[in-house]
């Protein structure tokens, strides 16, 4: 499995965190929204995951080094 250059990682996860922070504080900002959506996307296929949530804690995890699986593996599980 291929995975993603760390740096680019938490440079984009910060990126992520400033903007929505500026969402917070801008609702109405649509251009700001806009924004926001395109990073979280990008977070999202960059991390592997569905939802923006899940793919900023995906990274958080893959930046800080910690190896927990993001998701749970079929291993012991009946019929796996």
């Amino acid at each position: 499995m291929l995975l993603p250059d760390r740096n680019t990682v938490d440079r984009l996860l910060r990126h992520y965190r400033a903007q929505e922070r500026t969402v917070l504080a801008r609702p109405c900002d649509l251009s700001a929204r806009r924004r926001f959506e395109d990073t979280a996307y990008t977070l999202c296929v960059l991390m592997g995951e569905r939802s923006a949530r899940a793919a900023a804690r995906a990274a958080e995890r893959y930046v800080t080094g910690d190896r927990v699986p993001a998701r749970p593996t079929l291993e012991g599980l009946p019929g796996a």
